[in-house]
């Protein structure tokens, strides 16, 4: 043992075998490999487990919706009976579920509002009954907006891509989605998509930045006074951006 273990009790590596290091070196590279290779497994399973609870959410909204129709139900109260069957959503104001639905519109677009919303945490589930119970509907799709657009951000891409889409569709003037919305095609090299989507949000943005008080109090209001301090120079900022990928896109892609 003397030479290997010093006084100090480390490990002196220097009267050990070059084919023991070998060996142990061979080892600590495989117990890596299994590692990584295990680490990869648990994401892989994470992917496929949420795939198949998606899919099995869609599949049993979708089976909500045939039961709606073969019911004799009305083609445009459909969306409005289908967030009114599932879980929670039948305790929001009938107003609200209403108005939501006449937004959203397609079946789809409802059973991805649903879903989504099942996936929010306790906070934001409390902040989505908040909004809900405003006064006026259509004021509240302006916050749910917005609301929408706050959350997509912690959201990996394509669930991200859902919410933006999701808050476009019940507000077609956030320019906040349809910047962000635009910006992660622009990314993803889908400038055919980035483009109409930047043609809308630059002429909002501008309209935004001659009202920067009235912005600063809808997005107090919408996200519970947790909004980002709005600044000009960030506006400005924003459009500078928002134009330079406009220019880009319709070289690409063309007028």
């Amino acid at each position: 043992m003397e030479g290997i273990l010093t006084n100090a009790g480390s490990l002196d590596l220097t009267g050990i075998a070059p084919r023991t290091m070998d060996f142990l070196t061979d080892l600590n590279s495989g117990w890596q490999i299994i590692a990584g290779g295990a680490i990869c497994l648990l994401i892989l399973w994470r992917v496929i487990h949420e795939r198949l609870a998606a899919s099995a959410g869609h599949r049993a909204l979708r089976r909500a919706y045939r039961k709606l129709a073969k019911a004799g139900v009305a083609e445009w109260e459909r969306p409005y009976r289908l967030f009114a069957c599932r879980g929670d959503w039948n305790a929001l104001p009938e107003g609200f579920l209403m108005e939501l639905a006449s937004h959203l519109m397609e079946r789809d677009r409802v059973i991805e509002m649903i879903l989504l919303a099942e996936e929010f945490d306790k906070a934001q589930q409390l902040r989505l009954v908040r909004l809900a119970q405003g006064a006026d509907p259509e004021s509240a799709m302006r916050d749910l907006s917005t609301f929408l657009t706050d959350v997509a951000a912690g959201l990996s891409a394509p669930k991200m891509i859902v919410a933006l889409d999701l808050a476009v569709q019940i507000d077609p003037e956030n320019h906040w989605a349809l910047f962000d919305l635009a910006t992660e095609h622009y990314a993803a090299k889908r400038f055919a998509k980035a483009l109409p989507l930047l043609d809308q949000a630059i002429p909002l943005g501008q309209q935004a930045m001659s009202g920067l008080p009235r912005e600063r109090e809808a997005r107090g209001r919408a996200l519970a006074g947790r909004s980002p301090r709005l600044t000009m120079e960030k506006m400005q900022s924003l459009l500078k951006v928002a134009g330079e990928m406009y220019e880009d896109c319709t070289q690409k892609v063309g007028p």
